[in-house]
């Protein structure tokens, strides 16, 4: 499979199913645009940074979602896999770094959506690219590897929106989006592999 058939398979997966696209992207919009009351929902800090199995998620956990779909790839010679993989991660680089700049200094109700909870001066909130990271490597387990592997990758990206929520570097709607945006972006670009 070639880059340019990988972005085919794209387009025939939207063709299909039209209709679930439009209603996926209105809910990425809605959790992007959400405007949270960081004063009145998220003070005091939750100060995940003294939990343990919190920390343990950011610094450990959160990346088995991008080294295990990588490894199998890797280790099984699975060329049209890597390239898959390399697609879904530019596009959720661009899809989620990109909306991050865009949003910052928008305010909504009083909310300006770049603000995480941390400090009212921080930036670039939503989406979250930890989860959608995480969720586009759950993605890939699923659809190229294993339903198996893929539902553990799933347990992986909610602990990932757990561990950023809890770290104060996320709001929920972020991580909502975030995740929504990895797993779409997943469920575009990877094909189940062919034995």
């Amino acid at each position: 499979m070639t880059f340019r058939e990988i972005f085919q398979s794209a387009g025939a997966v939207l063709h299909a199913y039209p209709i679930r696209f439009a209603l996926v992207m209105m809910l990425i919009l809605a959790s992007m645009f959400y405007p949270t009351n960081l004063e009145r929902d998220y003070q005091p800090l939750k100060n995940g940074h003294e939990i343990t199995h919190v920390v343990a998620i950011e610094d450990y956990g959160r990346h088995l979602n991008s080294i295990v779909p990588l490894a199998i790839a890797l280790v099984s010679r699975d060329v049209v896999g890597l390239k898959q993989i390399l697609v879904v991660t530019v596009a959720g680089i661009v899809a989620t770094h990109g909306p991050k700049r865009m949003l910052n200094d928008v305010t909504i109700q009083g909310t300006r959506l770049g603000q995480r909870p941390i400090s009212p001066d921080s930036q670039h909130n939503t989406p979250s690219g930890h989860s959608a990271l995480a969720a586009s490597g759950a993605m890939i387990m699923l659809r190229r590897y294993s339903i198996w592997l893929g539902m553990l990758g799933l347990v992986v990206t909610f602990l990932t929106m757990y561990g950023r929520y809890m770290l104060d570097k996320h709001t929920v709607s972020a991580t909502i989006a975030g995740t929504l945006i990895g797993g779409t972006i997943a469920v575009l670009f990877v094909t189940k592999r062919q034995h």
